[in-house]
């Protein structure tokens, strides 16, 4: 079961979704999962393989991802198509779009077969979406249900309307149980469980102390820093932050050596903006001079910022002592005690 590159995603709630989905194993699981039980039966997971290519609207890439594959179901070659929609409310037209989105598949499809190969008849495209909208899914599943329905009912007009339904997994309706008794590897069963929670600060953190203990198996597993940064990224990008303060809390008391990865990836978001807000400040100055000078500036007071926040977070409120010395430290020292502050032990541990 093959997988491919897949492109590098910009969006945070895309990254994660293909970041996790990409992998053939954890795509087959999410199927199996969702799809009917009899048509679990029927589908051959030993043949899964992701295809290249995304089918979404352009207009429509900042709130719905796409992922295509192949599988034999019942022996025959089939398109299972999984379409990621992270709009904060379900888009009332996707019967509609994925119509598009399947005529697209399948015209690719017939694009790519070799000179002589028979057109027909054309395999079979499943769509199943996967949303994550706070409200749950409360738009149409059918595309029929779009049309007037007085006309749809006319003698002879509803053979005529254009059939097509989806599956849907919206995981605002699964619980804690729920989830975990899909069997997935801890992986996927954390990025869906990140992608129903992180967004709400009261869900994450009515969700921390069920959860925290699971992130805490990830990192001791095969790739589990890895994956556990890869998904620190997606809380953090999406999540206040008071709720990365609750993450670090959690973490704390149940496993606190993976708080380091959390660390590093708060440093990471937090220099980040210090940087944007310097780069800010020296463009509105509006000459070359003032343009470098703010630059600099903001990019040694987002390390002081990152840095304060960080100590804060590990060793609770600075002293004036303290502070007085993150704000007299130079950009070099800066960088020195933002390395030291994940591993030390104590706050003289970083500022000597």
């Amino acid at each position: 079961m093959a997988t491919l590159p897949v492109a590098e995603p910009t969006q945070p709630h895309d990254a994660l979704f293909k970041q996790t989905f990409s992998q053939v194993a954890h795509a087959a699981a999410e199927l199996s999962a969702v799809l009917p039980i009899g048509l679990v039966a029927l589908v051959d997971f030993s043949t899964l393989t992701l295809t290249a290519g995304s089918y979404v609207d352009k207009a429509l890439v900042g709130s719905q991802s796409d992922l295509l594959f192949s599988a034999k179901v019942a022996g025959k070659p089939t398109l299972l198509y999984l379409l990621f929609e992270h709009q904060s409310q379900p888009d009332k037209l996707m019967p509609l779009r994925l119509l598009g989105y399947i005529v697209r598949v399948l015209e690719q499809h017939l694009a790519n077969l070799p000179e002589g190969s028979a057109a027909l008849p054309l395999p079979v495209v499943i769509p199943v979406v996967l949303h994550h909208g706070e409200g749950g899914w409360s738009a149409a599943r059918r595309l029929e249900d779009l049309f007037d329905p007085d006309l749809v009912a006319q003698a002879g007009l509803g053979e005529l309307i254009p059939r097509l339904s989806f599956v849907l997994d919206d995981l605002t309706e699964l619980s804690d149980e729920a989830l975990e008794a899909r069997q997935l590897a801890l992986e996927p069963l954390l990025a869906l469980w990140a992608l129903r929670d992180a967004r709400s600060r009261k869900r994450l953190e009515q969700a921390l102390q069920h959860w925290v203990p699971v992130l805490g198996q990830l990192f001791d597993g095969p790739g589990g820093p890895q994956a556990l940064w890869t998904l620190f990224h997606y809380i953090l990008a999406v999540a206040d932050e008071t709720a990365a303060q609750a993450l670090s809390r959690a973490l704390e008391a149940t496993k606190p050596q993976i708080k380091d990865p959390l660390m590093t990836t708060l440093a990471e978001r937090w220099i980040a903006e210090g940087q944007a807000r310097g780069k800010a400040e020296g463009k509105a100055e509006g000459k070359a001079e003032g343009k470098a000078e703010g630059k600099a500036e903001g990019k040694a007071e987002g390390k002081a910022e990152t840095l304060r926040k960080l100590l804060t977070l590990k060793f609770g409120d600075l002293s004036e002592a303290a502070s007085r010395s993150l704000a007299a430290a130079s950009e070099p020292q800066l960088d020195r005690w933002i390395e030291r502050v994940l591993t030390a032990e104590t706050l003289d541990d970083v500022m000597v």
